[in-house]
């Protein structure tokens, strides 16, 4: 059986190899909507993380790069007792609410996306429940912040919802068995990295029709440099990085070096010049890595290997382009990383397991 270090706990799909392992989880003993817990103020420039383990969004303030508070999110039920934990979390491109994903690997727990009003003492305002059995992976909303979508592992489809309303709206299949995890937007079209399918998935949302590329990896994320030339496609188990341009359909192909273990998460910075490459390791018996890659977006070549923390996860970067923020789930820190010099300036505890991140800035959030 293989691994994967996604979701940081061990499952396996029954249609495909994949399994997403990691470490057992322990209760966190809070109430289910964090009302518990002592309110957040809002914050201009703010961090989110979405602690796995620790079932909380830790909140940071980027102004002072210092942790604010975390939102507790744990819902307990299931056979095991695991219940709900936060695996993605999204700001509104708006910046008017915060979105995350509360999956589980606990048969008979309905899954739930859930919403947070980051204005109003970080207060979770909508939970939306999107069935059992979902592995419900990344969520993105459209640049106008009108719809969310949600990629649901293990039906394989992508799931619409109403942003104002918090209703689904629709579901798109993706076809048989390909295990959608990451996704992002751009210009009325999703771009779904295929876990288990090993291929691109493009979404039409006009129509809803859906275009695949074969991809020849593991795909575990997608990023879309702003304006859109690129796509960048993460494949795991290859140790790649794929370049696909919507314009002429050319696909190119970058091997990572040759200490990689395993690409997960990527992003881009907003001025295009550069994607990083979250290389977390972890598959059959691969050891885990502290490294980030950035890569040149135009001669598409590795330009700075970067020494983060174990498991080096996630990763976002700040509207103005000067940092990129690195989730490290084997060892519950964050790790800032000063664009220009390309080098760590600091590191912050969080909670248990981080995964996804993602970045508020006054009006808005990074997509």
């Amino acid at each position: 059986m293989e691994y994967i270090w996604l979701f940081n706990q061990p499952f396996m799909n029954t249609c495909k190899k994949y399994a997403l392992g990691g470490l057992c989880l322990f209760m966190l003993q809070c109430s289910d909507d964090g009302s518990d817990a002592p309110a957040i103020a809002h914050l201009p420039h703010a961090v989110y993380v979405a602690d796995e383990h620790g079932q909380t969004i830790t909140v940071i303030d980027a102004a002072t790069d210092s942790v604010a508070g975390k939102i507790a999110i744990g819902v307990p039920g299931g056979h095991h007792g695991q219940g709900l934990i936060p695996h993605n979390v999204q700001v509104a491109p708006n910046g008017k609410t915060v979105w995350l994903t509360a999956s589980t690997h606990d048969h008979g727990v309905a899954e739930q996306v859930m919403v947070i009003d980051p204005h109003s003492g970080h207060r979770i305002i909508a939970k939306i429940t999107l069935g059992t059995d979902q592995h419900l992976a990344h969520v993105v909303l459209d640049s106008a912040s009108h719809f969310a979508y949600v990629a649901a592992n293990q039906p394989g489809e992508v799931v619409e919802i109403d942003a104002a309303t918090f209703k689904i709206t629709r579901r798109i299949p993706l076809g048989n068995d390909r295990g959608p995890h990451g996704l992002r937007y751009h210009n009325g079209t999703l771009y779904v990295a295929n876990l288990a399918g090993k291929s691109l998935g493009i979404v039409d949302l006009a129509t809803g029709s859906v275009e695949e590329l074969a991809l020849g990896g593991a795909a575990v994320q997608t990023a879309v440099v702003p304006g859109g030339q690129y796509i960048f496609v993460s494949l795991y188990d290859t140790k790649e990085v794929v370049r696909y341009e919507p314009s002429t359909r050319k696909l190119d192909r970058l091997a990572l070096p040759p200490g990689a273990q395993g690409p997960i998460q990527l992003y881009p910075t907003p001025d295009g010049k550069w994607i990083y490459v979250c290389d977390q390791g972890g598959l059959d018996g691969d050891p885990v890595s502290d490294k980030v890659y950035a890569i040149d977006v135009q001669s598409f070549s590795v330009s700075h290997e970067i020494t983060c923390g174990t498991a080096a996860h996630g990763v976002v970067v700040s509207q103005d382009g000067k940092r990129a923020y690195v989730t490290n789930s084997g060892e519950n820190t964050l790790t800032i990383v000063d664009v220009a010099t390309q080098k760590p300036v600091k590191t912050l505890p969080v909670g248990e397991s981080p995964n996804g991140v993602s970045f508020m800035f006054p009006g808005g959030g990074m997509p």
